[in-house]
Parts: C-alpha cells; sequence; structure tokens
C-alpha cells in the first residue's frame, strides 16, 4: 500500500558522513570500541533507495546492510537494484520505523540521515529510544 512518501522522490546518493568507516573513526576518537568495519552490521533509517547503503555493501563484502523506509515505491527500486547487482549483504524493507522493535536485531552502526528533522515527535522519540522491548 502506497503512502503520501511515495509521491515526492528524495535524493537517492552516498552520504559519506554516514559511512561506517568514518562512524568507526569518530567513534575511536571518542574512546569507543567500534565493532569490526568487515562484519558490521548496518542499518539506515530512511533509506529511500539504498542509494546510501548499496555502495556501502559493494566496498564491504561481509557486512550487512538493512534499510527501512516506509516509502514502498523507492524501497521496491532498491530492491530492483540490489537484485541486479547481485548483492547477498544489503536488504531494503518497506516498514514503519514505530514498527521496529528488539526482535528486528542488533545493529553495530544506525543511520538516521536527513530523517530527524522532519520527523513528528513520536518518530523522533523512538529513534533516540535507548532500550527497545521486543513485541512478539
Amino acid at each position: 500500500m502506497h503512502n503520501p512518501y511515495d509521491r515526492l522522490a528524495y535524493v537517492n546518493q552516498p552520504i559519506a558522513q554516514t559511512h561506517p568507516d568514518r562512524l568507526a573513526l569518530l567513534a575511536r576518537l571518542h574512546g569507543m570500541e567500534p565493532a569490526p568495519l568487515e562484519r558490521a552490521r548496518v542499518l539506515d533509517l530512511g533509506a529511500s533507495e539504498g542509494g546510501n547503503i548499496i555502495p556501502m555493501a559493494m566496498t564491504l563484502p561481509s557486512a550487512e546492510f538493512t534499510g527501512i523506509d516506509l516509502a514502498a515505491l523507492p524501497v521496491e527500486r532498491g530492491q530492483r537494484a540490489i537484485q541486479e547487482l547481485g548483492l547477498r549483504n544489503v536488504r531494503l524493507l518497506q516498514k514503519d520505523l514505530l514498527d521496529v522493535d528488539a526482535c528486528f536485531g542488533k545493529f553495530d552502526y544506525i543511520i538516521a540521515h536527513g530523517l530527524y528533522a522532519w520527523t513528528p515527535p513520536v518518530v523522533r522519540d523512538k529513534i533516540l529510544a535507548g532500550r527497545r522491548v521486543c513485541k512478539l
């Protein structure tokens, strides 16, 4: 089922600032021990067609990438691109962020580029929630 987010095409391109290698470097500079990039699990919230995580998946073939977006049409286009490229380490899902809970899995890096500022307070709260409860 399509929703209002399907009406507007978003820019679909890599965003260098969100690459796990940059995030890992920033984590190290702040005294953290980031997950190894080679086996990292990355979640992109508001992934659209996957223009950000598909190139990452190509450069980090042993890492796992998951993108979710509320809009179905961009996700469908991204799924076709993933299939055409033959990538097995990236998936795009049409999913409401409010339905994501601990059962969805654990991730080493979570990207929310361009999403937080224009979402309703309930979604922003969900993004910043430190703990998620698994709804079975």
